[in-house]
This record gives structure tokens, C-alpha cells and sequence, in this order.
């Protein structure tokens, strides 16, 4: 089994976003123990702005992952305050499915605590069993809408739901880790600097691509699209080729492909699951988490709609794009020509 630790954000104490600690002047070392109470046994990963640790709490003798920024990022306003709203919105939540935060008094620095999980990413899962087992499938779907639902009665939107933030454990539980770009609906959280639309391309509802926040059946949408690849083998829209924002795009203006004509062997309740999951009108997607657990859970008692026989095809973006293009081409010339020509007849004057 893959061993891998999770990088979460959030158990702290609240810092201030008025007054962002000082950088302590030191990058961390695998042998030295943070603030008297971590030690620190082994890096684990690096990402673009953070280091993710394994230690040692020499308070509760336990194992904890420890996500603690670059100095260059520590006294950056826009930074500080989205590393302080992921702390802050980790820290209201309590489920065995949510990767748990761990708060922690008298910082020196910013870093945030959180549970130390051994397992493997249901990425990993996907590549080395592609489809998974319908049954299993469900199973994992289940779980996750248990943490949405709880996640979504706190106010709480992840908006990134997807494989690599999805932790199996040795004992067959799942973990959600990352709340990064989560958002909170039920308190606002200052956030100092520009935020673009956010998401991971494969996952995103097509509110996402249009820019907009999200609520709880943004999540509900990434989910259809998590099971959807995890039954069908591939992910949505993996027939628009490798140009990203095409694949977007096609998200905003059509449907993925049935499900069942991915894995013929798939039954047609689950295949009714996703595409209602995955409606491109949030209105007519599940409304809720727990609306969608309750048909995963009992598929045989569902009714089916036929939603597979209403799907639309994405608009061919590109062609579209390539003959707006011509065509604003072909105009530019004529108006450009037109312009010199009345130049022309003024410079020579009546």
C-alpha cells in the first residue's frame, strides 16, 4: 500500500490578519522541534508556497503533519489571510470523514496542525483499478456525501473536491483533506487580495467556470464527476481532447457522455445517479448531500428518469471559435480598408 501523509490546513489558534507574525528567520529541518512542542521527524512534501511535515507532539506523544509556509509568504497579506480563513474554516468541522485540525495555542510562526493519516489517495486507487467495482464505488460516493452533508450544515463549501484530495486509509476509511479554496457561506472571513474563479479543470461545476462562488451543489457536482470516473474508468469530457479550456467549456454549454456507453456493464440506476448529480442547472441537480446519499444507498428503490436519452453535446468551441475569428478576421480587413480610403479622399481634398 502507498504510504502517504496528508497536508491539511487548519488547527490553530485564530491569528489576528492585522498583525501577521514576524517570520522566525529559519527554514525548518527534519531534528528540530517547532515552538518546544513539535519535532519534527521527516519532510513529507513541498508544495509551491508550503512544506507539509511529519512530527512528533511532545504534548500528546501522537503523530501530526504540520503545514508550515515558505518565509518569503509568512508576511504577505494576501497569503496570511487565506492561510488564516483555512485554518478557521478547518477548525469548524468534527467528522470521521474530514481530515481532522488540531488547534494549537502560542505559535511563533504560522503553521497549522492537523491529524498524520497513513493510506493512499483514491487517485492512486483509480490508476491501479480503473473501473472501480460498482459496489465499491457507491460505497466510497456514500461516504463522501456523509462528510458533504456535515461539511454543508457548517456552512462549508469545498468547491475541490477530487481524487488527490481524497485519503483511503488502511482501514478501508476515507479521509477529506484540503480546504484551501473552501468557502464558508455562513460567516464572511476577511480576505486581503484577488481571488480568480478556482477549481481543478476535470472536477469543476460549470458555475466554477463562469467565475461564480458555489454553494453546496457545486460540491455535489464535483461528486457526480468523482463517481463518474470512478465507474466509467475515465473522467468527464475526456472526449474534448486535451485543451483544457475546451474541456471547460464544455461544461457550460453541454453534457458528458452516458456513463454507460464508457462501461456497458454499469447499471442504469447509477448511471441516473451521476447525470442527476451532474445537471448543468444546480436547481436540477440533488439539493442536498443527504438527498444523494439516500438514492447511492438504495439504487434498486430510485426511479429512473431517462436522462441519459435528454443529454446535449458540448458546442464545438473551437470551430466556433476559429470561424468568429475568420470572420472578425475578414472585418478588421474591410474596415481598415474603408478607413485608409476615406484618409485618401480627405488628403486630396475637395
Amino acid at each position: 500500500m502507498e504510504t502517504s501523509e496528508v497536508e491539511s490546513s487548519s488547527d490553530c489558534v485564530p491569528m489576528s490578519p492585522a498583525t501577521p507574525p514576524k517570520p522566525s528567520g529559519y527554514d525548518l529541518q527534519p531534528g528540530q522541534t517547532l515552538d518546544g512542542r513539535f519535532f519534527i521527524t521527516e519532510t513529507i512534501s513541498r508544495s509551491g508556497m508550503a512544506t507539509i511535515f511529519r512530527a512528533t507532539d511532545l504534548v500528546t506523544v501522537q503523530e501530526v503533519a504540520l503545514k508550515v509556509p515558505f518565509m518569503q509568504y509568512e508576511s504577505d497579506p494576501g497569503f496570511y489571510s487565506r492561510f488564516l480563513r483555512e485554518e478557521k474554516i478547518g477548525l469548524l468541522l468534527n467528522h470521521p470523514y474530514i481530515l481532522k485540525f488540531i488547534p494549537v495555542q502560542g505559535r511563533s510562526r504560522p503553521y497549522i496542525v492537523t491529524e498524520y493519516l497513513q493510506g493512499h489517495t483514491l487517485a492512486h486507487l483509480m490508476k491501479s483499478v480503473h473501473p472501480l467495482p460498482e459496489a465499491e464505488a457507491l460505497k466510497l460516493a456514500s461516504c463522501l456525501c456523509d462528510a458533504l452533508a456535515h461539511m454543508h450544515s457548517h456552512g462549508v463549501v469545498h468547491r475541490d473536491l477530487k481524487p488527490q484530495n481524497i485519503m483511503i486509509l488502511g482501514d478501508g476509511t476515507l479521509r477529506i483533506l484540503d480546504f484551501g479554496i473552501a468557502r464558508s457561506t455562513g460567516r464572511r472571513f476577511t480576505f486581503i487580495g484577488f481571488t480568480p474563479a478556482m477549481g481543478t479543470p476535470e472536477y469543476m461545476a460549470p458555475e466554477q467556470v463562469k467565475g461564480g462562488r458555489g454553494d453546496q451543489r457545486t460540491d455535489i457536482y464535483s461528486l457526480g464527476a468523482l463517481l463518474y470516473e470512478m465507474v466509467a474508468g475515465v473522467i468527464p469530457f475526456s472526449g474534448e481532447g486535451k485543451d483544457v479550456f475546451v474541456a471547460m467549456n464544455a461544461r457550460v454549454t453541454g453534457d458528458p457522455v452516458a456513463p454507460r456507453n464508457q462501461n456497458h456493464g454499469l447499471s442504469e440506476q447509477v448511471e441516473e445517479i451521476i447525470l442527476h448529480a451532474m445537471e448543468r442547472d444546480p436547481g436540477k441537480r440533488y439539493q442536498s448531500a443527504i438527498a444523494m446519499k439516500e438514492e447511492l444507498d438504495h439504487p434498486g428503490e430510485m426511479q429512473l428518469t431517462g436522462r441519459c436519452h435528454r443529454l446535449l453535446r458540448p458546442a464545438p468551441w473551437k470551430r466556433h471559435l476559429k470561424n468568429a475569428l475568420l470572420v472578425g478576421s475578414a472585418l478588421s480587413t474591410v474596415v481598415f480598408g474603408l478607413v485608409q480610403l476615406i484618409l485618401m479622399i480627405m488628403r486630396r481634398g475637395p
